[in-house]
């Protein structure tokens, strides 16, 4: 059996039926109070937390890599024990592991009755009745620890300040202390945060192992307002320890009325700034209205838009939007719009894609119509049979369609040049100079100009459901709110935590400024991975990351990124 010394997996692995897991709960709880010969407490196998088998992965290959990697194995006899397979699949893997001298098998009779389902093979390991008033000390010896003498502590290094609404907070970190106060550098406890009282709204990774006796928090935030709330820290065999009162303020009133030094304009709605930044459009419901900058007061063009916008992109000096019903709305620099109706098909006519080619606006259809918006009328240039869920265009004027069945193909002049199979659901896809890198749910690709396969790498996410893909750092986020920021090379700057089923609404060009929607609505703004701006109303910024549109409702007012200031009044 491996010596405890050198030992690297779990001290422990229970095994019991699921309606005991209380029973086996309580058990692990009271082990965690005892110490390892090491002076730590036990590592504990329990497979339904934050020490068992980690989500989404196959239960059965971990358990099979987990038992021989643990040093006890603590069967929970009952008369439901014997009737689950996998409890008899993990006693009989450990029977066989104990005979190769690799496992220690201690049972624990939970019920009386349970004596007469024991098998043969197992019938031979003594166990400890929960009947005998020692039982526990009993079971802790067999188990190599001891009590501890002196609790270890939890303590916050520093103050934590008061928070406001979906702001993220300053790092924290929480170290773990011995009697004397140092921080015990060798402790690997996971620590975990919560909230007294409970459910007062904490988002964020809530769990982390400690690093040299102190664990991290760099993403917290609260969802809503609280006049007082603290913060507990817990670790299995350590002191719990809470903050000082925490006020959780709801944003700030926004900007309104006049305001003689910056615009503002007469439209309320989703902005979107024109590539020179000198112009705005703003979406209300239906209506599209086009803003100079320079003279705020006066509507340069309207559109209006049949449906729900689904698509959005930016030329060299124009603009355009996509709805779900195939209109199209591009607006040019002096303010005039024009429309195009692209819903010439039945069932898929959705749009898939939209991009410009310079100032030429390309839209893919469900369909698998990729159309060009060049002259008064819209011209189909392609028919991609597979359906468009992304467009691209390269250096050489090649026309990048990424299929619904998850195939990116080159075209030249029309002609089929190459063929890429990739994945189900693309999610972005930016070409620069030399290469074109997509973002699917799975996967980042990085296909080189001439190259025959793309670079492939696992997201740094699992199951990404929204991202922006973009001449700086490009952005992929889930549905659970965990988002990176990586560069062309693929490498990870940043990771952040927003609100679960937010999504990406726009982002500087140098991905440092990036704003998101949260399902209630509300918009907030990511500074370098730190979420500083709330609003509830619509929010944007202008693509050099200088300039903000922020909303009050009744207006938009326009002001530099660094005068910007957190939203109104909380959502419900």
């Amino acid at each position: 059996m491996t010596g405890a010394e050198s030992h690297d997996g779990w001290d422990v692995f229970i095994s019991y039926a699921r309606e005991d897991y209380q029973k086996a709960r309580d058990l692990a709880d009271s082990l965690h109070k005892c110490i390892t010969s090491r002076g730590v407490p036990p590592r504990i196998f329990i497979d339904v937390d934050r020490e068992g088998v980690p989500p989404g992965v196959d239960w059965e290959q971990y358990l099979e890599a987990a038992l021989p990697r643990s040093r006890y194995f603590v069967a929970l006899y009952s008369l439901r024990y014997f009737s689950k397979n996998v409890c008899q699949f993990e006693l009989q893997r450990a029977v066989d592991l104990n005979k190769a001298g690799k496992v220690g098998l201690i049972p624990v009779l939970m019920e009386e009755a349970a004596k007469d389902k024991i098998w043969f093979t197992a019938s031979k390991y003594n166990w400890v009745a929960v009947t005998h008033p020692d039982w526990f000390e009993t079971l802790r010896d067999a188990l190599d620890l001891r009590p501890a003498r002196n609790r270890r502590q939890l303590r916050f290094e520093g103050q934590v300040p008061g928070a406001v609404v979906n702001h993220t907070l300053p790092t924290l970190r929480v170290s773990v202390t011995g009697a004397d106060g140092t921080t015990v550098r060798e402790s690997g406890e996971p620590i975990t945060l919560t909230t007294v009282p409970p459910d007062s709204g904490l988002n964020g990774t809530l769990v982390n192992p400690t690093a040299h006796g102190t664990a991290t928090f760099a993403d917290l935030s609260f969802r809503r307002a609280v006049d007082s709330v603290r913060l507990l820290a817990q670790a299995p065999g350590c002191e719990p320890v809470e903050t000082a009162p925490i006020q959780v303020s709801p944003p700030a009133p926004q900007p309104s009325g006049p305001d003689r030094v910056h615009p503002r304009l007469p439209a309320s709605g989703r902005q979107a700034f024109f590539p020179d930044a000198r112009r705005v459009v703003v979406l209300n419901g239906e209506h599209l209205s086009v803003h100079a900058l320079d003279e705020p007061g006066r509507v340069q063009g309207t559109a209006r838009l049949a449906g729900r916008p689904r698509l959005w992109a930016r030329g060299d000096a124009r603009l355009a939007v996509a709805d779900w019903t195939g209109r199209v709305v591009v607006v040019a620099a002096d303010g005039s719009t024009r429309t195009a109706e692209l819903a010439r098909a039945p069932g898929l006519a959705v749009p898939g894609a939209l991009v410009f080619d310079g100032d030429t606006p390309l839209v893919g259809m469900w369909s698998g119509a990729v159309w060009s918006l060049a002259g008064a009328e819209p011209e189909m240039v392609l028919d991609h049979r597979a359906g468009v869920q992304l467009l691209g265009i390269d250096d050489e004027g090649r026309l990048l369609v990424g299929g619904l069945d998850g195939v990116l193909t080159v075209y030249d002049g029309g002609r089929v040049e190459a063929e890429h199979p990739l994945e189900r659901l693309l999610l972005g896809l930016h070409h620069r100079s030399g290469y074109t890198l997509i973002a699917g749910e799975h996967h980042i690709y990085r296909l080189g100009n001439g190259s025959e396969r793309p670079l492939i790498v696992d997201s740094p996410v699992r199951q990404v459901a929204d991202a922006l893909v973009g001449p700086g750092l490009s952005i992929v986020l889930n549905d659970e709110g965990l988002g990176v920021c990586f560069d062309a090379e693929l490498a990870v700057h940043l990771g952040f935590r927003t609100v679960p089923g937010a999504r990406v609404v726009c982002a500087s060009r140098d991905g440092a400024l990036v704003v998101f929607e949260y399902p209630d609505g509300s918009h907030v703004l990511m500074q370098d991975g730190r979420i500083e701006v709330t609003s509830a109303h619509p929010l944007a910024i202008a693509p050099d990351g200088r300039l903000a549109a922020t909303s009050d409702g009744r207006g938009t007012l326009i002001l530099p990124v660094d005068k910007l200031r957190t939203g109104a009044e909380e959502q419900p």
